[in-house]
């Protein structure tokens, strides 16, 4: 016989699929007490439940008007279910496209807490696959889509940002405030930033274009050091076009209304 299933898992799963049937049953941002009413929960464990779905990538939270809504980990779900229906969106062809182009890995990724989290991943029909996979992060001040979504925030975040995570960093990860403004300031020249994981990956990152107001997510291209060097160019001129025949161009605006959240740790996907 097999084991008997644990009661208080089931009601914790149950309950975070109810979350996701509620702001698509509603297609707004929730509070902490619209979810807790809606479906009887304890106010405590309902904010506990959604801090940690925060964590994890899967809902963005709005400090300020302390309100969640769904990240975009959760529009890519279940995107391979019947293609023809659900797969005609401009985003996920689009990373197709560049897989086949480019025969390397693409990466769609975002902000999440003080790390970068991969939510979606494309690995090629031909040509080297990349270790990397979804619910991955990297460093937000040292990494590609890191940079370029720090492009998007004003001075006084950005300040505070770094002063908060050197405090939490070892001194090698430490990096001085006019040097990140100096780098980040390259990387708006250039349109583009590029940093490298370990001997075997690195990473080439354009923004994507979206409102001020969005969710701002980094399209990035994942493959190996030499291949990065040797095809930079082409890299960003295949990015650039695919956004450009996909998404069209949208101005992004700093958004200075960010404040800092809990300091996540590094994890990868199990």
């Amino acid at each position: 016989m097999g084991r008997a299933l644990d009661p208080k898992k089931i009601k914790s799963a149950q309950r975070v699929l109810e979350i996701l049937e509620y702001f698509n049953a509603e297609r707004r941002e929730g509070t902490v007490m619209d979810i807790a009413r809606t479906y009887g929960y304890p106010q405590s464990s309902t904010s506990e439940l959604l801090s940690c779905l925060v964590a994890l990538g899967y809902l963005r939270r709005d400090l300020y008007a302390r309100t969640y809504k769904p990240s975009a980990r959760v529009a890519v779900l279940g995107a391979w279910i019947q293609p023809h229906l659900f797969r005609k969106g401009y985003l996920l062809p689009l990373m197709d496209e560049l897989a086949a182009d480019t025969d390397a890995t693409v990466v769609l990724a975002s902000k999440v807490g003080l790390e970068v989290q991969v939510f979606h991943v494309v690995a090629p029909q031909a040509g080297d696959r990349i270790d990397i996979k979804t619910g991955d992060s990297t460093l937000l001040l040292h990494s590609a889509p890191g940079k370029v979504l720090l492009t998007t925030f004003g001075q006084e975040y950005l300040r505070k940002l770094v002063h908060r995570l050197n405090a939490e960093s070892p001194e090698a990860l430490r990096v001085r405030f006019d040097e990140l403004t100096a780098d980040l300031a390259k990387v708006r020249a250039a349109g583009y930033a590029v940093s490298r994981i370990d001997d075997e990956r690195a990473m080439i990152s354009v923004l994507l274009p979206q409102s001020g107001s969005e969710e701002q997510l980094a399209l990035a291209i994942c493959a190996s050091p030499e291949a990065i060097a040797a095809d930079e160019d082409r890299y960003v001129q295949l990015l650039r076009a695919a956004i450009s025949r996909h998404l069209g161009l949208v101005t992004v605006q700093p958004n200075r209304s960010a404040s800092l959240p809990p300091v996540q740790p590094l994890r990868q996907a199990s």
